[in-house]
């Protein structure tokens, strides 16, 4: 469990140093950053799906 609790602790540490870095970028670079941000939680979210698709397998 702690495990879990430092992995999402890390990711909210994580998302909130790329918001403060998005801010502080210039408008043309935003977009580009913001496009790729989309696109990463996207990915971060199907893996973490899959994850607990598999945990939650395991348990049956």
């Amino acid at each position: 469990m702690k495990k879990s609790t430092g992995f999402l602790l890390g990711i909210g540490a994580g998302m909130a140093a790329g918001a403060v870095a998005g801010m502080m970028a210039p408008q043309s670079s935003r977009r580009t950053v913001k496009k790729q941000m989309d696109q990463g939680i996207h990915k971060l979210g199907s893996a973490m799906e899959q994850a607990a698709d598999s945990m939650t397998g395991g348990m049956h």
